[in-house]
Formats: C-alpha cells, sequence, structure tokens
C-alpha cells in the first residue's frame, strides 16, 4: 500500500479539508514499516472495510508523526480481520475493555467491532460519537477514502478545543474518568495549540479533579507513575490553565459544517 502523493504534512493553521487529512493519514501510516505492512494486509484481508482512528487521525490534523499505535473499527459481525490476523499467529492480549490488543513486531493494533465498546453500539458512528474527545472521534474508512466525522472537527478554523464529550465522562465510573483525565493531559502536552472553554475548565475543576484527589493511585500507577500529586500538578498546568476565555462555552456554538462537506452516516 503506498502513501498518495502530495506534499509533506505539516503543522497548518487553517482548516484542511478530507481528502487532504486523508492523505495526511495515509501517510503516516505508510511511513513506518510494521504500520505500511499491517494496514495493507488487513486492507487485502476486509477489502478496505476497516476503520482507522485515534492518533494516527489525530496527528494527521495537526501535522504530527505518528508514534505509538494503531486504532482500527471494523463493523459488527465482520470478523475478516481478526480472523485474518489469528491466521497469522500475530499474538494479543485483552486490553483494560477486554479488547483484543495485537502486537504486529513492534506495533500495538487495537482491533475492535462497535458493539464490544463499552455498552455496545449499533454501528461506527455511533461508537465514535461517544469517544471520550471529539478530536479522537474522527475516523477513516480505509475501502471508500472517506473520513467520519460525527462533530464536524475538520471543519472548524483553526482546531483548538480537544473538545470535552461530557456525554462519555459523566458516564464513566471513578476510575475511567481519572484515565481519562491522563489522557486529555497527555495530548494537551503533545499538541500545544490546543486550550479549554471556561465551561469545560469549571466542569473539569468541579466534577473532575475532585475524583482525582479520591482515586486510589495504585490502579493507575501504570499510567502515571510519579503519583497522583504529580499528577495534579501536570493536570493544573497541561490542561486547567490553557484556558481561552474569548470562548465561554464552545459547547454551545460548534460550527455548522458547510453544505458539500463530506460526512459518512
Amino acid at each position: 500500500m503506498r502513501p498518495p502523493n502530495g506534499n509533506q504534512g505539516a503543522r497548518n493553521e487553517q482548516a484542511i479539508d478530507h481528502s487532504e487529512l486523508f492523505s495526511r493519514v495515509i501517510r503516516l501510516l505508510t511511513d513506518r514499516f510494521d504500520s505500511c505492512c499491517a494496514i495493507d494486509f488487513l486492507n487485502r484481508a476486509t477489502n478496505g472495510e476497516i476503520y482507522v482512528f485515534g492518533g494516527a487521525l489525530r496527528r494527521g490534523l495537526f501535522g504530527d508523526k505518528l508514534s505509538g499505535d494503531v486504532d482500527i473499527m471494523v463493523p459488527n459481525g465482520d470478523d475478516r480481520a481478526t480472523s485474518a490476523l489469528d491466521s497469522l499467529k500475530v499474538p494479543f492480549v485483552l486490553n483494560s475493555q477486554k479488547l483484543r490488543r495485537y502486537r504486529w513486531n513492534s506495533l500495538q493494533i487495537d482491533l475492535f467491532q462497535p458493539r464490544e465498546f463499552f455498552r455496545g453500539f449499533e454501528d461506527v458512528e455511533t461508537a465514535l460519537s461517544f469517544f471520550d474527545l471529539k478530536i479522537n472521534a474522527l475516523s477513516l474508512h480505509l475501502r471508500s477514502r472517506r473520513i467520519v466525522d460525527p462533530f464536524y472537527i475538520v471543519s472548524q478554523v483553526p482546531v483548538t478545543d480537544p473538545g470535552i464529550n461530557w456525554a462519555r465522562w459523566t458516564e464513566m465510573s471513578a476510575l475511567n474518568v481519572v484515565i481519562l483525565a491522563i489522557r486529555l493531559a497527555k495530548i494537551m502536552h503533545e499538541v500545544s495549540r490546543l486550550t479549554i472553554s471556561t465551561a469545560d475548565a469549571h466542569r473539569l475543576l468541579t466534577e473532575v479533579v475532585p475524583r482525582i484527589r479520591e482515586c486510589d493511585w495504585a490502579e493507575v500507577q501504570q499510567r502515571f507513575p510519579p503519583g497522583k500529586d504529580a499528577f495534579l500538578r501536570v493536570f493544573a498546568s497541561n490542561v486547567l490553565s490553557r484556558v481561552d476565555p474569548t470562548v465561554p462555552d464552545r459547547q454551545r456554538s460548534e460550527p455548522q459544517p458547510a453544505p458539500d462537506t463530506p460526512y459518512v452516516r
């Protein structure tokens, strides 16, 4: 599988269209040997019926390089990807959500169906709509070369808000909220342009920070070894202090898609 032609993805303060984001993500995936081979294998095994999401899309959006893992969702009832990986005896373990996490040489591949994700969902789009951050809810459908963008993130100029999806956060257990907070701090550290609204900062301070303080840190020690007090300082620096006071509540003023915006339903 070869990356499409085009200029090397760079940081861009302007909105990008879906075709450009597709090109960036494919380039990121194919630049690395393991991910190039794995994506090509899964593309052939499923006739392209896979959805890449998570860090690959986020890094494509912000012009960063892919590092770490590849996250893939397949439609409910489609077992071709798992059967193909199992036929090669690619090893896997079950992650904290009891979903398969494969190890393709140095590459980690998380692979699941919407019905396996938390309370279970009927399709990929509704599963994406339950993701913790709206910038994490972007997905690339390989066969159609389309971007699934349930929150119309790509239309924002520029993207500066991670988009806390409170529908997800408020449904999680106290432990899972702390895990989401660690992930939010990590992403905001990696993407320096991101800020949060005053409304989100208030909710994080009043609803999330108390859960961090009450957490038995032994349950999340492997995610942030320095400990609870150190994380509270990092969370204050990386997240709570990065407020855009000019936008009091972005949740109420999200941009509407242009009539010709490509969108998968």
